[in-house]
């Protein structure tokens, strides 16, 4: 049996560390910095580097790279507008670069997001697929689904191949539980177990489609072994469900001790972010693919965690 070599950016982010720990075969993660390390719990080769240092040795020998380096939330527009391109375009593009002139050419498996569709759905009402139009709202975005569009050139002037994922809303008990910018459910999951307010935009009565990182790294897994190529999938639970019965089952699972209070989005988030959003993801489904934790258990999982963290 031959055993594959895999290249995974941003190897120590949420996903990228989950794939780490559950892929098998020769595994290198290339890090900025050592900043949530401890997410690898096995033994695999680190390659510390930003990606605008990249080099076609740094590339050389790869079956898959799994382009899991990225920024995540809209708000750099804010303060800083370059952090965006360095790393969603520049960074991705010097990947490209390097790989381009590869006797053996890697196949670059890109995680994008939903985020690229904007507020589509709103205006149709019909569940989203990889063929519905896409509308960026934000700069986040703009930036992903341009990366999205240079690796298809890059694809087709040197023929390398390439997967596109555009995953929905992923969640963990290893994500952040500190930042509202990035991994805000797992905020309000931490607020709900300390018994803290929750103050939620709308009231909570949006749709959208959560999909645990299990599930994300399974189905990443399955198109690895089905060996599809060239495509683009869209990746999530494949249920909508209201933001609102999540927080009612965080309020269950924590006790009823935290107050739930309906707030206005601020003015940037009605700009920028999405209301609902609804995934449509029979494409992968028709591989054989389905999504296996639904939020009751996905939430159950983050709760019992934080209910062991020591706060004092």
């Amino acid at each position: 049996m031959v055993t594959k070599s895999y290249l995974i950016t941003g190897g120590y982010g949420l996903i990228g560390s989950a794939l780490s720990n559950s892929l098998k075969g020769k595994i290198t993660i290339l890090a900025r910095s050592d900043n949530h390390k401890e997410r690898v719990k096995v033994k695999v080769k680190i390659v510390k580097k930003d990606l605008l240092n990249l080099t076609p040795k740094d590339v050389a020998g790869y079956d898959v790279i799994y382009h899991c380096a990225s920024t995540v939330h809209n708000y750099h527009i804010l303060d800083d507008v370059n952090i965006d391109i360095d790393t969603n375009l520049k960074g991705t593009i010097k990947l490209l670069e390097s790989c381009k002139d590869l006797s053996k050419k890697p196949k670059i498996v890109f995680l994008s997001t939903f985020f690229v569709y904007g507020n589509v759905y709103d205006q149709n009402k019909k569940p989203i697929t990889e063929e519905s139009k896409t509308d960026p709202l934000g700069l986040y975005p703009a930036t992903k689904l341009c990366a999205e569009s240079i690796i298809k050139l890059y694809s087709r002037l040197y023929k390398i191949p390439y997967l596109i994922c555009r995953l929905t809303n992923v969640y963990a008990e290893t994500e952040d539980f500190n930042n509202k910018k990035k991994g805000a459910l797992n905020y309000m999951i931490m607020l709900a177990v300390k018994g803290e307010p929750l103050n939620v935009y709308k009231g909570g009565n949006f749709k959208r489609d959560y999909i645990y990182l299990d599930d994300v790294v399974d189905a990443l897994k399955f198109l690895d072994k089905r060996k599809v190529k060239n495509e683009t999938f869209l990746i999530g639970n494949g249920k909508p469900v209201l933001f609102k019965d999540l927080i009612n089952h965080i309020h269950k699972l924590t006790d009823n001790k935290s107050k739930i209070t309906e707030i206005d989005p601020p003015e940037f988030h009605k700009v920028v972010g999405i209301t609902n959003f609804v995934a449509d993801t029979s494409k992968i489904n028709k591989l054989g693919w389905k999504a296996k934790i639904d939020y009751k258990e996905g939430l159950e999982r983050i709760v019992k965690r934080y209910k062991k963290l020591n706060f004092s």
